[in-house]
């Protein structure tokens, strides 16, 4: 999987275009957590799995800390 580790901790919407420009078939999950999610404005990218006719990515949530 090290040809995707470049897209790790990145915005989702920048992986979403290197995926739409490269003609690869994605789906996205996310994984939230229970507190402070208003907080938690920022999708990344933490984890790119090669599945049948595509890839997951696997987003979490992060806080803008220069707010």
């Amino acid at each position: 999987m090290n040809k995707y580790y470049n897209l790790l901790g990145l915005h989702i919407n920048k992986v979403e275009e290197f995926f739409k420009n490269q003609n690869i078939k994605y789906t996205i999950k996310a994984i939230k957590g229970r507190k402070d999610q208003e907080k938690l404005t920022i999708p990344k990218v933490i984890k790119i799995s090669e599945i049948d006719n595509g890839v997951e990515i696997l987003i979490t949530y992060f806080t803008d800390s220069l707010k």
